[in-house]
């Protein structure tokens, strides 16, 4: 038997999976794609050939996969349910409040401790600062503390109410869109009289300091024009903002600032720019 089962292994999977070893903790993983399993396995975790395998690895179990229904088809793909009784299952797959409540309630029916989670950071920032949050049963929770803060030195219970993690998350990224088009906009002023985007970025850092790392990145990717290699592409955002649209359906919230961002992002991915920094969307609107 191993401690921990890490199901799913893109970037944030395999990160979350490293620091559970690097932490000295047994690990089972496994992914749909063999050849991922592999760096892990070089570093320890044991490589299980099924997801039923997995779960029967560990007493608790992480799922960090594309979104809530892959998480279902997966489940019903390999029949999981009842594998999971007696569990504690951890999801870290991107979705809607509503879809936490979904998957807690189809947890309860197979005897299943169920905690929803978010992290707010990127891979590399996994096992050191990044902000990880959890919600769901305290007890629950209580059972996996200890093994959860192998995460990040920042790992926040946000309370039982099994929707907060969700929350939070489309919450925050819903700070962060609009400031991205607020960034935009504020490039295309001063472009307008010829001032700098990288001195734009230095003076928001002055008057902004808790966002200075991302600011001072953008504010060069706009003055340099260059949009590879980003830390979050606009396809992963216009990801985001799917579900920050599905929340305000679910709760009836006023969703015309989303619309309008979600219109958009939809348009800089169909123009080829899905795979680059946020910021490119600049590229839209300039004439």
């Amino acid at each position: 038997m191993s401690q921990v089962t890490v199901i799913g292994l893109g970037a944030m999977g395999s990160a979350i999976a490293n620091a559970f070893l690097n932490a000295g903790h047994d690990v089972t993983v496994w992914n749909r794609s063999r050849d991922r399993t592999e760096p892990l396995k070089s570093s320890g975790a044991l490589c299980a050939a099924t997801p039923a395998d997995a779960i029967a690895a560990s007493p608790v179990v992480i799922i960090c996969i594309d979104d809530y229904a892959a998480t279902w088809a997966l489940f019903e793909e390999h029949k999981l349910g009842s594998a999971m009784t007696g569990k504690t299952l951890v999801q870290f797959s991107t979705g809607t409040p509503k879809e936490a409540r979904d998957t807690e309630a189809g947890a309860k029916l197979h005897n299943t401790e169920y905690l929803d989670g978010a992290i707010l950071a990127y891979p590399r920032e996994m096992g050191h600062d990044a902000l990880v949050t959890i919600c769901g049963n305290e007890g629950a929770y209580a059972g996996v503390q200890g093994l959860l803060n192998a995460l990040s030195t920042d790992v926040r219970y946000l309370g039982e109410s099994i929707g907060a993690a969700a929350a939070l998350d489309i919450a925050v990224m819903s700070y962060y869109i609009m400031t991205h088009l607020g960034l935009i906009e504020a490039a295309l002023i001063c472009e307008s009289e010829g001032v700098r985007a990288d001195m734009l970025a230095s003076v928001i850092v002055d008057s902004l300091p808790s966002d200075t790392h991302e600011i001072v990145n953008l504010g060069q990717a706009l003055q340099k024009n260059r949009f590879a290699n980003p830390g979050a592409s606009v396809a992963v955002y216009s990801n985001i903002l799917d579900r920050i649209l599905a929340h305000s359906k679910d709760t009836e919230i006023d969703a015309r600032i989303p619309e309008f961002a979600n219109e958009l992002y939809k348009e800089g991915v169909k123009s080829g720019f899905g795979d680059e920094e946020v910021v490119a969307l600049i590229k839209l609107l300039r004439h």
